[in-house]
Parts: C-alpha cells; sequence; structure tokens
C-alpha cells in the first residue's frame, strides 16, 4: 500500500485534487486511505450502505446498474475517474456496483474525515466540493456526447 507521501504523489497528478494549492491538496491527501483491489473485487456493492468518496488511483473498474433481474455495464473507471459521490453527499444507498477488471488502488476518502474539514471551515472542503461537480459534470457531458452520437447514427440507419 503507498505511504503517505506516495499517496499525496498519486493525489497531487489526479484530476480531483490536481488545482487545488499545494497546502490544500496536501491537507486532502491525508484525509484519504488507499485500498488495494483485485479483478473481481467488488468496490461499491448496489444497495449498500457506506459514505465514502472513491477515486481509482490505478487499475480499471466496472460500474453496473441493475433494472430487475439484469445486470448492465455503464461506464468502466480508470485512473482519475470518482465513485460513490451521490452516497457520499446523500447518505442514500448505493446505486450501482463497482466491480475491478485489474489489479489497482482507489483512494478513499471517508463522510467522518470529510465533514470535520467542512466543519472547520477547511478551505479545502469547498474545493473538494467544487472538483467533485466539475467531474459529475464532464461526466454528464460525454454521456450527452455519447448519446448524441447513438441518436445520430440510428437516424442514419433508419
Amino acid at each position: 500500500m503507498p505511504s503517505n507521501p506516495d499517496l499525496i504523489e498519486m493525489l497531487s497528478r489526479s484530476p480531483l485534487l490536481a488545482d487545488m494549492d499545494p497546502e490544500i491538496r496536501t491537507d486532502l491527501a491525508l484525509k484519504f486511505e488507499t485500498r488495494p483491489f483485485t479483478s473481481g473485487q467488488t468496490l461499491i456493492a448496489d444497495g449498500s450502505e457506506g459514505r465514502a468518496l472513491l477515486e481509482v488511483l490505478t487499475g480499471t473498474a466496472d460500474v453496473f446498474v441493475r433494472d430487475e433481474d439484469h445486470r448492465y455495464r455503464v461506464a468502466t473507471l480508470e485512473p482519475g475517474d470518482l465513485a460513490g459521490e451521490h452516497a457520499f453527499f446523500s447518505g442514500a444507498a448505493r446505486a450501482a456496483d463497482v466491480v475491478g477488471t485489474s489489479e489497482g488502488i482507489v483512494a478513499v476518502l471517508h463522510w467522518d474525515a470529510y465533514r470535520s474539514l467542512a466543519q472547520s471551515g477547511h478551505p479545502g472542503a469547498a474545493m473538494l466540493e467544487l472538483a467533485v461537480l466539475a467531474s459529475l459534470r464532464n461526466r454528464a457531458l460525454e454521456t450527452n456526447a455519447r448519446l448524441g452520437a447513438l441518436v445520430d447514427a440510428a437516424q442514419t440507419d433508419g
């Protein structure tokens, strides 16, 4: 498992913290823990409780949603991608399965660590919120572009 200096370096290069002031980035990075994962390992289980934000540092993982008896892969997470944002901020049950597709490492920020920063007025809490919102915005734009391409292809074929 990476030591604190290694974790700080890995998170410093990640989209989540990269644009922050170095001191704030270090303060935030020290609130994360790392967890190794393997191919086939469930990192997040649909319907489970849990208020932790995950960032893939190395490796890949697939995201699956369920519809009655079926499970659909909706995304592949790569280094820099986040998982668990909704449950992290809302406290709601997890809405998807996240399963490792390779060996890797995730950085995990637990709700209590974030909340202590926010309650103390640490600027890193607000910066983290903005970084998560930027990630969600980018994901929505990418999804919109993919859906647009599918609609265009269907109209061309039809």
